[in-house]
């Protein structure tokens, strides 16, 4: 009996330990997140994330902060490491990369969890090598002429596809959308990527897809040239309640 119960308080230690590692690296990926998210990372109840990111917490390895976002009576607890919880969570060789509340706009904030939730959906769907924005935006300015349009994520889907991943909660005018049909042909025709989707809400969704397949020419290679129909094809456009169904299907 005493040796069935100090087994089973080190399983019970070896999974909070595990936990509580996963959520310290999702946070240096990401640099902030809401317990909402890690409970979905987690699959556990928002009651029993808390729980786990209390004791980081006390043991001052993370830390809470409250975002509050212009003309609007709405804030948002968020989560982020401490200088300290940063240097446990890092390779040696890295830098160290803690979160500053205040050199966040709260529009970004709200981009950046709207996309961790598309991500934690897609990692349960065994989506890999998921790169998000920042790591995106380094990767671009290391290499430009690859990454012409820089995507707010890129990762390899369970078929083997590499698909950029663009969160869109708002439209941008049609113009800027033949730049990015334009940049993206050109990326797909360099085998940097195979296929994109935009994840929007439900309302966007099927404007999103209609104002695509209205481009009627784009510029190629320094040519103009009619949209290749083989190129539409290799775009989605998914709501982020369908996101939740379709994401094993890539």
């Amino acid at each position: 009996m005493l040796s069935n119960l100090i087994n089973s308080k080190v399983e019970r230690d070896r999974i909070r330990a595990e936990k509580q590692s996963k959520i310290l690296s999702f946070l240096l990926e990401e640099r902030f997140s809401t317990s909402a998210v890690l409970a979905l990372l987690l699959d556990m109840t928002p009651n029993g994330v808390q729980r786990i990111l209390l004791k980081l917490e006390k043991n001052e390895l993370i830390k809470a902060h409250t975002v509050d976002f212009e003309l609007s009576a709405w804030n948002l607890k968020i989560w982020g490491l401490t200088p300290t919880g940063a240097l446990l969570a890092s390779d040696l060789d890295e830098d160290l990369k803690f979160f500053e509340v205040g050199r966040i706009k709260p529009v970004t904030i709200a981009h950046s969890l709207a996309l961790q939730r598309v991500k934690v959906v897609a990692l349960r769907f065994e989506w890999e090598q998921w790169e998000s924005s920042s790591r995106m935006l380094k990767k671009a300015n290391e290499s430009r002429s690859t990454w012409v349009q820089v995507p707010d994520a890129v990762a390899r889907s369970p078929k083997g596809r590499k698909i950029a991943v663009e969160l869109e909660r708002s439209a941008k005018t049609p113009k800027r959308y033949v730049d990015i049909l334009a940049n993206y042909a050109e990326m797909i025709s360099m085998g940097v990527i195979d296929e994109v989707i935009y994840v929007c809400p439900e309302q966007l969704t099927p404007r999103m897809e209609r104002l695509f397949h209205r481009i009627e020419k784009i510029i190629f290679k320094g040519q103009v040239i009619p949209t290749p129909t083989g190129l539409l094809e290799r775009f989605y456009f998914i709501s982020y309640e369908e996101w939740d169904v379709r994401a094993k299907e890539f």
